[in-house]
């Protein structure tokens, strides 16, 4: 579940950002949902995550006491990525099933 945070008078189309809360049951669902969002955001400004990178994967390093979840990061190049993703997202359905995500 995600929510814009500050609503109020006026547009906010002339700000640079805007707050997203993201509400969910367990931690690995919220950085799920955290990450599909700033792969939308980097796919309509490039080089946008690159900026913020290090502090988003570090984020919940080492709070997982279960040892059940984590974030790990891999880059791609262009056609590794067109590959990765597959047709109509395909693929990285089957990896995402494969890897447990």
């Amino acid at each position: 579940l995600m929510f814009f945070c500050e609503v109020g008078a006026g547009s906010n189309r002339n700000r640079d950002y805007e707050k997203l809360a993201i509400f969910g049951a367990t931690p690995r669902a919220r950085r799920g949902a955290e990450l599909k969002v700033l792969s939308a955001v980097e796919t309509k400004v490039p080089g946008y995550y690159e900026g913020l990178k290090d502090a988003v994967v570090n984020r919940d390093k080492g709070k997982d006491t279960t040892g059940t979840w984590g974030t790990d990061t891999m880059t791609f190049r262009d056609d590794e990525l067109s590959y990765a993703l597959g047709k109509q997202g395909g693929t990285r359905k089957k990896l995402e099933r494969s890897s447990g995500a």
